[in-house]
């Protein structure tokens, strides 16, 4: 078996979280990721805000990485593939590209209402082991493990000198898995910290652990939860 990148952690029986944001199972080979809000700087331009044009570039570029490289059978987006309307062609291009290459299923989430019409999309789907959803409308399911978006969770570190970094994080209860926002412009969301949850904070070249009394990383910096919003 291939010896794990600083970038990657088993979190459960053949499942990978990779620090860009995304989860992977290794038998069932499906790619998950939430929260792409595609086109949020075009929605931002359009309303007048003049910020660059780096975001969709970034989450083309990120997701071709990690199809490259896993492989996967199927890719599950779960929830806000886009952050409203106006970026609907460019997601449906950004879709059909890696459609050549694998299963794409779009798990409706609260942003892509006006998407539909435009890209076919399930409200929910499941596995024998997981149910996957948005997460912005309560489920009831027993006897699966439920893997939402929708929170942006996320957390900081500190060194104890006055350095703060927010990372995204990847939280996983003992019936729910809430993933990280694939956004560039997500800002994260405060995550409570509690006994039942274990947190893991994400990086391109590193994945922390979070011890759960101290919710210190895996290793020597310090850490506490982000009280930033979303973006």
């Amino acid at each position: 078996m291939t010896p794990l990148r600083s970038n990657q952690a088993l979190v459960a029986d053949e499942i990978l979280l990779d620090g860009r944001l995304a989860l992977f199972h290794r038998t069932e080979r499906w790619l998950a990721v939430a929260d792409l809000h595609f086109g949020y700087e075009l929605s931002q331009r359009a309303a007048g805000a003049l910020i660059p044009l780096w975001g969709m570039a970034t989450i083309s570029e990120r997701l071709t990485e990690l199809v490259n490289e896993y492989e996967p059978r199927r890719v599950i987006i779960l929830g806000d593939l886009v952050h409203d309307k106006t970026a609907a062609g460019e997601a449906v291009q950004l879709l059909r590209g890696f459609a050549e290459r694998c299963a794409v299923a779009v798990v409706a989430g609260n942003h892509d209402r006006q998407l539909r019409g435009h890209v076919e999309m399930v409200d929910s789907l499941e596995t024998d082991r997981f149910h996957f959803h948005h997460g912005h409308c309560a489920a009831d399911t027993p006897g699966r493990i439920q893997i939402i978006g929708h929170h942006h969770p996320a957390a900081v570190i500190t060194d104890g000198a006055g350095l703060r970094l927010k990372c995204p994080a990847f939280v996983q209860q003992s019936s729910c898995w809430i993933m990280p926002a694939f956004s560039p412009w997500a800002a994260g969301t405060r995550w409570a910290s509690d006994e039942s949850s274990r947190i893991w904070l994400c990086t391109a070249e590193r994945v922390f652990a979070l011890e759960p009394c101290s919710r210190r990383p895996v290793g020597d910096a310090r850490a506490s939860h982000s009280e930033a919003a979303t973006a």
